[in-house]
């Protein structure tokens, strides 16, 4: 089989590919440039979260009670106990008064015992959120609606993020999403009403997500095989940190509108990352822009001082100019006429889908457990960092697979298991225990996707699995509508069959990035030849050449 698709390729045609890799050698595992590349990176990550996530604490409810006219004097006061005494058991509903001009007033005797009316107003704790300021009491599908909107305008996002990404480059996509994301947020904090917000929700997520995606493209793409689960880890930390800050400027900063301005005025920054960030290597390279490619590498190396081999750099100028014609085709359409990636896209699919289900479920109802919200929002946001420092111990040492696999079916016990335990303690924390090892599988599957795909279309198929996987994120912001149990079945479920389903993809560790589609598809092939007896062992070399 190997040799059946090898055959297929043009003569040379890993000639550019291993010139590539070459030159990136010598800039050496881990360097000034690569550190610089890294610290910049992690940056934006910190906004990422607060972009991704405001809505928990922007759209979360605010306490409230139906107003009684009858007892309310002037401008209707949250804590009138008056007319609180006046208000059933049942939310949303009054009392109905008694008719009669002498049974008007606040006082008991002039309501019905157990007759109520559905309440036509409400008063609010505070203004805190839009909850209150756009008076959405009892209407409890508006509030989640809004994380439902913002996941709905994601693949949109994702799909504008891989075509600008893989035709104008990384760094372009980075700055042109991240300018996107912190005017539209403003003009969202000044929204005069539920449908505007609703509107600038869904724009902002549209034209405005994706420089995140771009930026982790461009850090696994200058990362060495031996450091790319480092750097994603050290995003992942980075979106931790993000969660925890947040927290507290939510905390901090309480009106809506003050927070959405605090943190969408730093993104206004990010376009200067044009002036501060080379562009990635591998895309120039795919894109058979020879000078550029050389210009990077030579600008790493004198970053790290090292002295690159002259004759490396000629090679690849030469190989990068002689495989331009094949690398300047249409990314997904050498995807799609590969049953080998394509297969691949289904089931990194239904993880991503079941991943953002749970992840994005858990997260959102941590505001709803019992105790200070935005402590239990800090401390679930905490569980990226943990997450996060696993990954940089275990995905080198273990694999990707295996991790991956362990992550989901730890998920999966920890959510079905309130099902048996009714002690409280317990229960909040196998809910952390969850949370952490559903951030695990989310932040290990970025790393392990970007792996599967080659250069030339590693950021459409990133996208596109993320793609699929927005129809967990979706359905995420709707789980405050059920029960505890029916959420910690469907949790289950999802983080089960994303374990089976996971153990039927290839192994990536310390497997070099897959520059065109031969090398993606040779991935499967991780198992030595079978070398017959009395026949000379392979070298490494020939090892290599047939993974």
């Amino acid at each position: 089989m190997v040799q059946a698709r090898s055959a297929r390729a043009k003569p040379g045609a890993h000639d550019a590919a291993d010139s590539l890799e070459a030159a990136l050698a010598q800039l050496g595992p881990f360097g000034f440039y690569q550190g610089y590349m890294l610290v910049m990176l992690c940056i934006p990550n910190l906004l990422a979260c607060m972009f991704s996530l405001n809505y928990i604490f922007v759209a979360d409810q605010v306490p409230f009670r139906c107003v009684v006219p009858e007892c309310e004097v002037g401008v209707p006061q949250f804590d009138n106990e008056a007319a609180s005494a006046l208000l059933p058991p049942v939310s949303c509903q009054r009392y109905k008064p008694l008719a009669g001009p002498d049974l008007s007033g606040c006082d008991r005797n002039a309501f019905h015992d157990n007759q109520t009316v559905a309440c036509d107003s409400f008063v609010y704790e505070n203004m805190d959120t839009i909850f209150a300021e756009f008076n959405l009491g009892c209407r409890e599908w508006m509030r989640t609606m809004v994380g439902t909107v913002r996941n709905i305008a994601l693949p949109l996002a994702l799909i504008l993020t891989g075509y600008v990404s893989d035709t104008f480059g990384r760094r372009t996509a980075f700055c042109l999403f991240s300018a996107c994301a912190g005017v539209l947020g403003i003009v969202k904090a000044f929204s005069v009403n539920y449908q505007m917000y609703l509107a600038m929700e869904f724009l902002e997520a549209a034209l405005g997500y994706g420089f995140n995606s771009a930026g982790y493209v461009m850090m696994v793409e200058i990362a060495h095989p031996s450091l790319r689960a480092t750097f994603a880890c050290a995003t992942g930390i980075a979106y931790g940190v993000g969660g925890v800050v947040f927290a507290w400027l939510a905390w901090s900063v309480p009106y809506w509108r003050h927070l959405l301005l605090t943190i969408h005025c730093l993104a206004l920054l990010l376009p200067l990352y044009w002036l501060l960030l080379d562009e990635s290597p591998r895309w120039l390279h795919a894109r058979a822009h020879a000078d550029r490619t050389d210009a990077v590498i030579r600008k790493a190396a004198r970053w790290n001082k090292i002295i690159v081999n002259e004759q490396l750099m000629s090679k690849l100028k030469d190989d990068t100019n002689a495989e331009a014609p094949q690398t300047r085709q249409s990314a997904w359409l050498s995807v799609v006429r590969s049953r080998v990636l394509m297969w691949r896209l289904a089931v990194c699919g239904w993880c991503w889908a079941a991943t953002t289900f749970v992840y994005y479920g858990l997260t959102i109802n941590s505001v709803a457990l019992s105790g200070n919200k935005h402590v239990n929002f800090a401390l679930n946001m905490s569980m990226e960092i943990a997450a996060s420092v696993l990954i940089m111990m275990a995905l080198e040492r273990i694999g990707r697979k295996l991790c991956i696999f362990l992550a989901f079916l730890l998920c999966g016990v920890a959510c079905v298991s309130p099902f048996f335990i009714s002690h409280e303690g317990t229960s909040l924390g196998l809910f952390f225990v969850g949370k952490l090892a559903i951030t695990f599988a989310f932040n290990s599957l970025y790393v392990f996707t970007a792996e599967l795909y080659p250069t030339h279309a590693r950021s459409s198929a990133l996208a596109a699995c993320s793609l699929i996987g927005r129809v967990g994120s979706v359905l995420a912001p709707q789980t405050p509508l059920l029960n505890m149990y029916v959420q910690a079945l469907l949790y289950g479920v999802c983080s089960g069959s994303a374990a089976l389903v996971v153990l039927l993809m290839p192994e990536t560790r310390s497997a070099r990035l897959p520059q065109r589609v031969e090398d993606a598809e040779r991935l499967r092939s991780a198992a030595p030849p079978v070398v017959p007896p009395g026949a000379p062992a392979p070298s490494r070399r020939d090892l290599a050449a047939d993974t």
